[in-house]
Parts: C-alpha cells; structure tokens; sequence
C-alpha cells in the first residue's frame, strides 16, 4: 500500500517541521584532544559546518571535564598545557579589539546561530565558554586568561548575544540555562572581583523584567534522584542573583533590593524548590545581606516582607516530612525574630512610641488633676502603636495551636519585643472554649507559655525606668490575654474533665505570680519617678481592678476545691489549687475577703496527716499544700488554734508547734506560731516564742505527749481569762501605774498557778511536767532582760523547788538552744551587733562590672545615627573610654572621633550641642587621661553620657546650666566637676522655681552612677561629697522627701562595694554616727546599710582607730 500524497490545494496546513540533522554526541565517538592545534582544528567555525563545530564543541567539553573532575595529576598537567597553548593563540593581539575577541570563533558562531535561529549552537557555544570559565577559574595560573574572557563576556556586542537569550521564549531552558551559567561564572571569577562590571552594565545582564520573569520558571517535572545535576531556570536564576548578592558593593545590593518583584520572586517558590537551593538561598541572605553592618536597616527589611516570611514559614513547618532544609528554615526564621542587627526586629517593651515621658500630660495651671485620665493616650479603645509593624501580620498567620514550631517563633518574638503580645491578641479572633479537643489543648498551650513570658525589664523601657506607667490595657493582656475572660476560665473550673480544671488552675497560679511580680515593678517605678507616683499607684489600682475582672470569682476556685478528692491521685491538683487560693489573699485580699472561705477543715484535714508516721511518697507535695494553707489561714479570722477538732491530738497550734520541731528554719510556720500566740496575748514577744520552740526540741514523743496536753491546757486557760492572770503578774511585781516596754507574758502566770497541781500529779508526768517548766523559765530569763520577768521566773523555781542560781555552764547551754532556733536572717543580725525581726529587701544594685567582650566599639556604626543616639548604643561607646583595658579605650577613642566626624556630616538637630559635648570629652580625655595611660574616671564618663540626654531634650530641666558649663571651656576638670554642681544644683536656686529637687535628684543620680571604681571614691573624697549629701539630708526642705534620702543612702551603699570604701566612711565622715542620728524612713534600708559597712570594712583598722570593738560602735 503507497503512501497518501499530501493535497497541497485542499489544506492549508503547514508542512510538518523536518527532523533536526544533529544527534548527541556519543562518547564513543568524541576525539581525545592531543594538540593545541587539534583544538583550533576542531572548534573552527563555517557556516556549512555547523555539526562538525558542535562535534568539536563536544569534544573540547570532554576535555575540559577531564580537567576539572579527572584525579591524575600527570595527565591533567599535560592537558592544562595543551589548553594554555591554545588559549595563548586564540589571544587576541589588542584585548580592546573589537572585531577579533579572545576565542573569536566562538563568538562569530553564536551570533551566527542567534541571526538563523540556530538554538542547539547557540546553546552548546554559550555552555562551552561558560565551561571554560569555570576551569580557568579553578587554576590560579590560568587566571589571566579567565580576566581576559571575562572582559570579552563584558563586552556590548556579545552581552546583547546574552541578553536575547535571556529573553528567550520560557519553554527554552537549553538557551537561557547555559547564559545564566556564564554570567554566574563571570561574577564570581577570582572571587568577584568582576562582579561590579558585570551588574554595572545590568540593562543588558540584569533586566529587571526578565530576572522576574525566570524567577517564575519553575520545574515540578524532575525526578528528586536528578534534582542535584538538572536545574531549573529559577534555580539558575536565584543562584545568579546570590551571586551577586556575595560580591557587589554596598550600593549594588541596595539597588538589587529595592526591585520588591525581585525580592519576592526569590521567595516566592521556596516551597517547591531544591532543598539545596533554599540553604543557599537562605545562607546566602544571612550572611552577604542580613548580617552585612554597611547595608541600611531598609535594604534588609525590603527582603523581610510578610510575604517572603511565610514563604520560609512553610518550607521551616508545613513542608513534607524529611525536607533537608526545614531546619535551616526554621533557624533563620528565629535568628531574623531575635535579633534586631537583621533588619526585621525593632526591640520594644510595653511602651508604644511617644508614650514615656511628661510632655503627653494634659497637664496646666488652673486645671483639675485627673490623673491617668489627663493622659491623651492611655488605655485607648484601639490596639496600642507598636514599632514592629513588619512582624505583627506574619505572626497572625501562624498558627500556634497546631503547630510547635509556629508557637515557639510567636514566644521567641513575644520575648524579643513585648510590645506584640497586646498587639497580637487585640488582631486575633482566638476563641478559647472549653472543650476537651486537640484544638483546645493547643490553645491552652500556647496561652499557658504567653502568661509564662517573663517581664521585660524596667516594664519595657530602655536604659532606665520611664516617667510614666505602661498602659494597663498592654500591661493586663500580658498577664491574662483576652481570650482567658472571667466567662471562659470559670467554665473550665467547672468543667468535668480533670485535665481542663488543672489547666485553669496552673494557668491562674502562674498568672497571679506575674500580677504579684508586676506590683512590685510598679512600686519600683513610683519611687524612681517621684513627680509622678500618683500616676504608678492609679496604673497599679486600675491593672488590679482589670486582673479581677479576668479572675474567676474566688467562690468558684473554693467550690472547685471542695470537689477534689482527698486521695494520693488528687495530690497535685490540691497543692495547686490551694497555692491559688492562696494567692487570691495575697494579691486580690478584697475579693478573698468577699469570699467568706473558711478553711478550718482543710487545715484540720493537712493537720491530721501530719501526725501520722507514714505520709508516703508524696510527702513533699503535702508539706507544699499544708504551707499554703497555713498563709491562708493567717489571714482568715474564723480559724480555732486553741481547740482541738477533727479527730487532732492537739490543739492546731500545738500540733505546728510539734511540727515546727521537724524543721526550725520553716519561716511560715514560725511566723504563723508567734503571730497566733501573740495575739491571743499568751505571750509577749517572739524572743518569749524562741524560748518556747527551744524548750521543745529535745524532747522524744512520748515527752512532748504530756508536755503537750499540758500546753493546751496552759494556752486554754491563758486565752480564757487573760485579765485575771494579768492582775496576778500585777500582784506580783507592781508597775505602779507605769507602763512597761516589755510586760511579762501571760502564759508564765499560768504556769506559776498551775505549778502547785503540777506537783500533785503521779510521778512520770509530774517530773516531765515540771522539768519542761524548769527549761521554759530558764530560757524566758536568757532571751529577756526585764527585771519583772525574772522575778516571775525565780517565784516559779521556787514553786517547783528549784534553785534560783544559775552556773555558767546552765547559761551556755541555754543560749546554744536559743541560738538552735533562732532563724538564719536573725542569727546574722545578731552576729553584727543589730536587733531586726524581719528582712530586708535592698532597692539598691551594686555597680555594673566590666566585660571582657565589648560588642558596643562598633554596634553604633551599624545603626542610623539619630537611632545610635537615642538607645544607648553612643552611651555604651562612650563608656569604653573608661575601661581598664588599653586596647579597647584606643578602639573607643577611635570610633568616638569616626561618630564626630559623621555627625558633622549628618542633618540632626542636635548634631552642634552633641558636637561640642563629644569634642570637650575627647579634649579631656587626650588631655588627662592619655598622657598618664589611665582610664577615664566613670564619673566623667557617666557625666557625659547623662549630659548627652540633656542636650538631645531642650526641655529638660538641666539644659540651661548644662550650656552653660560646657561653654566655660574645652575641657572638663574632673577633680571639680563634683563640687561644682554641687554647688549650682543643691546650694544654688534652680532656673525655675519648681525644678530645685529634680535638678537635685539629676545631680545625685550622675554621682551614683559614677561611683564605681576606687579612683571615682578618692575623687568624692577630696571633694568631701559624701559629707556635703549627708549634711543635705539635715536640711528643712529634705526632711521631708524619701527619694532624696533614698538617693543619698545608695550613693553611701555604692561606696562600699569600692576597695577601701566602707573604712574610708566610717573613719573619714562619721557614717556610722550618722545613721544612727537620723530618722528611720521606715524600710530598713539605714540598718541594711550599717550592717554593709560593718561587713565590708577593715576591721582591724577600725577597730585600732576607734579604740573600741566594733560591736560597739
């Protein structure tokens, strides 16, 4: 059967395209290459001669892949020879002529094949120079001639070749692929030392629109086995721009990033991209971008846009399992999260901008004060300002609850900028009801790890504590976020699932302790701001009003309780939710209080538990719930301590007391013993309950069983009819109408009336009853000195039949039971010569140490100079001039003089005030410091970064005389810079007449600050500061001002953690004298620091200088 012939007349279809002549090339087939000659032979180009072109192109890549991957040295020596040989011929005479190139050949084949069309040769040619590059640029003895094809690739008439195969339809990766290869070669050639020229002609090899357009060309059609050896045109196009992401100049990479199609065309096909690729891609940004200090802040934000997130988002997350590159993903996503050099974080606490200071007041002469109502801003309706706005819609896309990894990223960016948390709650539409369901338990997670977030520090302020409160509308969602209502967490307490109710109950604990721990923030904050307390205590009631507004009602966490089953199965949920309740009375005492709880039976029930032998392994835990219970009922009135109930042996206190014996130095249950004994005036004082624990301690338990139904009985008696034994001690030794400082307890007098019948019992209880009487009065006359106790104790003695005379060896025993018992804290105390019942907290920190790294010499050079000025960055670096190691105050000196220099050169402001501020500390330094090779003294390095505040705010109150003073001359004389503001601060009128304290306050806050090395002491000391403050305490506008005392009381403190400081105070200015001569403030914090100076000083100096032990002084 014939073949039909094709009706040309009756079809107007095109003839059918004729099978291409050229096949590939069989290795087999390929010529070994022997002679230069024979490769000039081979790649010779005519146009009737385009297969034997193509076969020579062929035979010189085998050649040249047995350069690049062959091992035998001899053999690739011999063919690196026959390559220079023809490379030598190929050279051009005139590299700048343009009518014969180096490898003219080549170059008139691939124009020949892009005039006709010709793909496959245009194809091979652009792969084979590309090749050829690729060797010369792994030989560094080639290296010249790698340069000279380099200059050719530049050259215009063979950069258009380039570029129209770069616009090549998308379906010819065989055309554009072996181009991109080409220019990624030239750009990296020697390191890129060529990549400049490359992207400086970049409207022939940069378009931006073809660029975009082949960043979309993607393949899903490869097998993964060849991912490694087939690429893309995307892949070649990303590495392209990698590459010159490595190796251009600052200006080329922010002339790159600010294409937006360009930056989010790299990300945009993450998820299907090779894993290798997105590694290198993701490197690449990290180190050549992100981590470049000479690129702005913009040009690395550009790439982090909440597009290109959430492309990295779902390659770290969502991508299939075993992906090599999620965890390279996931690192970079929370490397760009933490750290605010990246671009992408801006560090930020509970302040939204502009919300710190005075000026947003609405405050004025003749208007009434309405406190935080006057502030314009506060509590506002509307989700608060935040800094981060790039972070906070990408955060809302991920999805917490579903997700470990997303919830670790949202925490890890809720810890590095605070100011996301209100921000994120107030965007999400998060529901949280309860329901036991894998959607529910990963919202409990994730709001469980949100109230757990520490709290930043100084609230979120930078550098110091800010004039006004945080909002409490930013300040409550970080404590309860607003999907946790009152509604939503009494629903999970009254859930049946014990899973659900242990969740509220944790969560609520952690929450209260937060709430506790930013009560005491905020009373921190009202002291260091003492303009404005009114406003911290208002945010304090206002944050409070808002956390119980959350809280479920303590009426619901008690019913709860009472459900719980009593058993070893139940034991954690017990303590917890007994450690709540706790917390109810000690941060929300009023709604506690409200809640009429009553808590004897619980107390009774822990009680009964504890006078059984084997508590089992949950023992610890039990002690936790009965110490919780214990606080609770301190504060709750309905609770029986002197009668026995609910099956006890004793009485409840006599049974604490029996357990206080297992372990003295339980705080709680000692404070809750002396609380209750003393007010049921069975006692008169906690050195009459030291004696009583004391006489206590050595007895077995069949003792302490007589001794203690006999105390129960005394304690009955004594709180029954206290007035009669009163008048019986007043019988006995008369006051005469006087009133006594320290009166006799009233349980002695009830022993003295219960003696005589203790002596009629049978024998074995008469002789432990009256031994333990005996033990009791001695310790009562070793812990007391007044007079009329000791009568009451040898009337006693006498009763019993007794000896009234106490040996010395009686008297030491007994003091070592006293001190057996005695709390640790009081031991201390006591071993110092002071007399204090409770502790002290110290507001004040020791000084600041030194470092030994200091990323602060150059962290200011890689940020804007109005934002280096403003966070501290300058501050920091003005501070290493004062450093003890040489090197780094030459780096210091350098940079400040490169930080003047770009000031003069900036559009600041400020930049004249901060210039002549910033030349007269470099003239006192190089005039004061560099000839002696000394460091700066901290206190004219704190002086200059507090004076740079100063001259960044016209409107502070030092501005006019901090002007002033730099204007008397170039540099500063350290020794008298004390002495001088003294003097134009504290002994001076202020500029207007209700700044003299804050200008007071400046000045002592700066010396404070200062004092930190043994030079900055011997400064104050020649200046005699420290007797000039202590003087200004005494004076009438003072006496009244707790934060002035405060000031000068943490100058004094600071001063002890310098060498030689403490004995320098006590000998030079009388501080112990001092002390003891001015009024208590009330806190403890003038016995604290008596008790400092004794413990750090010389004490055997003292001791010869004052003639006198040092307990006596």
């Amino acid at each position: 059967m014939s073949k039909r012939s094709r009706d040309i007349a009756q079809d107007d279809r095109p003839p059918k395209r004729p099978k291409p002549e050229h096949r590939n090339e069989d290795r087999s087939q390929l010529e070994d290459i022997h002679s230069a000659r024979q490769l000039q032979q081979l790649l010779t180009f005519r146009q009737d001669g385009i297969q034997q072109l193509r076969h020579g192109i062929a035979c010189f890549k085998a050649f040249l892949d047995k350069i690049l991957y062959q091992d035998n040295e001899d053999e690739t020596a011999r063919q690196l020879s026959i390559l220079r040989e023809f490379l030598e011929s190929a050279k051009p005479a005139d590299a700048n002529d343009l009518e014969q190139p180096f490898l003219a050949q080549l170059w008139q084949a691939w124009s020949f094949a892009n005039e006709n069309h010709i793909d496959p040769l245009a194809s091979s040619v652009s792969a084979i120079i590309a090749l050829l590059l690729k060797t010369l640029s792994g030989n560094i003895d080639l290296r010249e001639y790698g340069y000279l094809l380099c200059r050719t690739v530049l050259q215009y008439q063979h950069l258009r070749l380039i570029k129209r195969n770069l616009e090549a339809p998308k379906h010819k990766e065989n055309v554009m692929s072996p181009c991109l290869r080409l220019l990624i070669e030239a750009a990296s050639f020697d390191g890129g030392v060529l990549a400049k020229e490359v992207y400086k002609k970049r409207e022939l090899t940069f378009d931006a629109g073809t660029i975009r357009r082949n960043l979309g060309l993607i393949r899903t059609d490869i097998p993964e086995a060849e991912l490694h050896r087939r690429f893309s045109i995307r892949t070649w196009t990303v590495r392209y721009i990698l590459t010159l992401l490595k190796h251009v100049h600052e200006g080329g990479k922010v002339d790159i990033l600010s294409s937006r199609p360009i930056c989010t065309g790299l990300f945009h096909h993450l998820r299907v991209d090779p894993p290798a690729l997105v590694e290198e891609l993701l490197d690449t940004v990290a180190k050549s971008v992100l981590n470049d200090a000479d690129l702005p802040r913009s040009a690395k934000a550009a790439l982090l846009i909440q597009q290109n997130l959430e492309r990295v988002t779902e390659v770290a997350t969502r991508s299939r399992a075993g992906n090599a590159s999620a965890e390279k993903a996931f690192n970079w996503l929370k490397s760009v999260c933490s750290n605010p050099s990246l671009g992408l974080l801006r560090t930020s606490g509970w302040y939204p901008p502009g919300t710190t200071n005075e000026s947003n007041v609405a405050d004025g002469d003749g208007t009434i004060d309405l406190g935080l109502d006057s502030i314009e801003f506060y509590d506002r309706d509307t989700r608060p300002d935040i800094r981060n706005t790039n972070l906070l819609p990408w955060l809302c896309t991920l999805r917490p609850h579903t997700n470990l990894q997303e919830q670790e990223l949202i925490l890890l960016c809720f810890r590095s900028a605070p100011e996301l948390v209100a921000a994120y709650f107030a965007e999400s539409n998060m529901q949280f009801e309860p329901k036991l369901s894998n959607t529910w338990i990963g919202y409990a997670s994730f709001l469980f790890e949100v109230v757990q977030l520490p709290l930043p520090d100084l609230l979120g302020n930078e550098n110091e504590w800010a004039e006004l409160p945080p909002q409490t509308t930013i300040m409550i969602e970080n404590i309860l976020p607003r999907p946790l209502t009152q509604k939503a967490l009494t629903r999970c307490l009254n859930q049946s699932s014990e899973l659900v109710t242990f969740f509220a109950v944790r969560l609520l604990v952690i929450a209260f302790d937060k709430m506790s721990r930013i009560r005491e923030q905020l009373a921190i904050g009202a002291e260091k701001s003492p303009g404005r307390s009114d406003l911290w205590h208002a945010a304090l009631e206002r944050l409070l009003v808002a956390f119980a507004g959350r809280c479920p009602n303590m009426k619901d966490v008690v019913s709860t309780s009472r459900k719980l089953a009593d058993d070893d199965e139940h034991v954690l949920q017990r303590e917890a939710i007994t450690r709540l309740l706790r917390l109810y009375y000690e941060v929300t005492p009023l709604e506690a209080f409200d809640a009429q709880f009553d808590i004897s039976a619980s107390l009774t029930a822990a009680l009964l538990r504890t006078e059984s032998a084997d508590q089992g392994e949950f023992a610890g835990i039990r002690a936790l719930e009965l110490e919780h219970l214990l606080k609770i009922a301190r504060f709750n009135i309905g609770v029986r301590w002197l009668s026995k109930q609910g099956g006890l042996m004793y009485s409840p206190i006599i049974t604490l007391l029996k357990l206080h014996r297992q372990d003295l130095q339980n705080q709680t249950i000692r404070g809750l013993i002396c609380y209750v004994l003393i007010e049921n005036s069975i006692i008169s004082s906690t050195a009459v309950c030291d004696a009583l624990i004391a006489s206590l301690i050595r007895l077995d338990d069949p003792t302490f069983a007589h001794v203690g139904a006999f105390l129960d009985d005394c304690f009955t008696r004594a709180s029954r009819k206290p007035i009669k034994y009163v008048d019986d001690i007043e019988a006995i030794v008369p006051s005469h109408g006087e009133e006594r400082a320290s009166p006799p307890s009233v349980l002695i007098a009830v022993l003295l009336e219960q003696a005589a019948f203790v002596l009629a019992r049978p024998t074995p209880e008469r002789d432990v009853s009256a031994s333990w009487i005996a033990t009791f009065s001695e310790l009562v006359a070793a812990v007391e000195s007044n007079t009329a106790v000791h009568t009451l104790v040898d009337k006693l003695k006498e009763q019993l039949g007794i000896s009234s005379t106490r040996s010395a060896k009686g008297r030491l025993d007994y003091s070592t039971l006293i001190k057996t018992v005695t709390l640790q804290e009081t031991l201390v105390e006591e071993t110092n010569g002071f007399d204090s019942d409770d502790s002290v907290i110290i507001p004040f920190k020791p000084p600041p140490e030194e470092r030994e790294d200091h990323p602060e010499l150059l962290k200011w050079a890689k940020k804007e100079l109005d934002i280096a000025l403003e966070d501290g960055a300058v501050d920091a670096l003005i501070l290493c001039l004062c450093s003890q190691y040489p090197e780094v105050r030459t780096q210091a000196l350098t940079q400040l003089y490169k930080l003047q220099e770009s000031l003069h050169n900036s559009s600041l402001e400020d930049k004249d005030a901060v210039a002549v501020l910033l030349g007269e500390l470099l003239e006192t330094y190089e005039f004061h410091c560099v000839p002696k090779r000394e460091a700066l003294p901290y206190l004219a390095g704190t002086f200059a970064t507090r004076a740079l505040r100063v001259q960044m705010q016209p409107m502070h109150v030092m501005y006019p005389k901090m002007n002033k003073y730099l204007n008397k001359g170039p540099e500063w004389r350290i020794q008298k810079m004390p002495n001088y503001w003294l003097d134009n601060t504290v002994l001076s009128t202020p500029e207007m007449d209700d700044e003299y304290w804050e200008e007071a306050q400046w000045v002592l806050g700066w010396l404070i600050d200062g004092l930190r090395t043994p030079a900055d002491h011997e400064i104050l000391r020649r200046a005699a500061v420290f007797e000039k403050v202590m003087s200004f305490d005494g004076s009438p506008g003072a006496a009244g001002r707790k934060d002035v005392r405060h000031a000068i009381l943490e100058l004094l403190w600071r001063a002890t953690f310098v060498e030689g400081g403490s004995t320098t105070l006590i000998t030079r200015t009388g501080v112990l004298g001092w002390l003891d001569m001015i009024e208590s403030s009330g806190d403890g914090v003038e016995l604290a620091l008596k008790k400092r100076l004794v413990e750090t000083c010389d004490k055997t100096k003292i001791e010869e200088w004052s003639g006198v032990q040092l307990s006596d002084l």
